[in-house]
């Protein structure tokens, strides 16, 4: 059977980034939150804003980079995988489909999204944006 896991996201960061170590080596990770909202029409016709939230984990370098650059608030675009987490607690099977991050632009915030000053510098933090498209040439 022929299958194919893809996701790409753009949405706001609904908290910080909680950075972890894992496993024996400690390796890094990034549990992030997004939120995005969904248009659909309502039962009378109006047009009507639904919030979606998932959850995304990134891992190693880039964990790093999302607990060093990210804050709740900030506008980011995830490409990455599906992928299921299960886990028991007292007894009960539990279950949950995250996203597994492959690569995160940090988009550009505040008035650069609405044609305001081009600075590369991030306005948080100080740090170059690693984004190096056109925010106009993304296709959301």
């Amino acid at each position: 059977m022929a299958s194919f896991n893809k996701v790409i996201l753009m949405g706001n960061l609904t908290r910080d980034p909680d950075i972890r170590a894992t496993g024996a080596a400690g390796m890094k990770v990034a549990r992030l939150g997004i939120a995005m909202n969904e248009r659909r029409r309502d039962r009378n016709g109006n047009i009507q804003e639904f919030p979606v939230f998932v959850d995304v984990d990134a891992w190693d370098k880039l964990a790093e980079l999302c607990g060093q650059y990210l804050s709740k608030g900030r506008s980011i675009l995830v490409e990455g995988r599906l992928q299921m987490d299960s886990w028991e607690k007292d007894g009960v099977k539990h279950n949950k489909l995250k996203v597994r991050a492959s690569t995160i632009k940090f988009l550009p915030t505040g008035d650069r999204l609405n044609g305001g000053p081009q600075n590369r510098q991030d306005d948080q933090t100080g740090a170059p944006s690693p984004l190096e498209a056109d925010p106009d040439d993304i296709p959301f």
